[in-house]
């Protein structure tokens, strides 16, 4: 029998969630009291804001999260979660799994897309 430690072959990593930079050509906007922020990443769990929009929000607050393609916003509440000098990480906290889903499809097809991208500038393929 072979013991396998997921937490070691993951290298610790806890997400539940793939993520992708959103298109510069069609950037996710985050609406927050005071201002609007792009998004640096986005995935089913949360999203990476620049650090500037960090004092701009409190957990309690819902905002405005734009999504290409969507004619309404989706309404969020976020956690910090991580923070590094240039961005910060936030969880989407109570979020209706129909609305999860609509943003995991986002990503699935953006992942679609940048595969198809490398893949024509003569990325490797398998």
């Amino acid at each position: 029998m072979i013991k396998v430690d997921l937490d070691n072959l993951m290298g610790g990593d806890r997400r539940q969630f793939h993520r992708v930079a959103p298109s510069v050509e069609e950037p996710i906007v985050l609406k927050v009291a005071g201002g609007s922020f792009p998004l640096i990443e986005i995935s089913g769990g949360g999203c990476r804001l620049p650090i500037a929009a960090h004092p701009r929000f409190s957990e309690t607050d819902f905002m405005e999260l734009c999504l290409p393609g969507r004619s309404a916003a989706i309404m969020v509440r976020l956690r910090p979660v991580a923070m590094d000098e240039k961005a910060f990480g936030v969880e989407f906290v109570g979020l209706e799994e129909t609305l999860r889903e609509e943003i995991c499809t986002y990503v699935r097809a953006r992942e679609i897309e940048l595969v198809r991208r490398f893949r024509a500038q003569g990325g490797v393929t398998c």
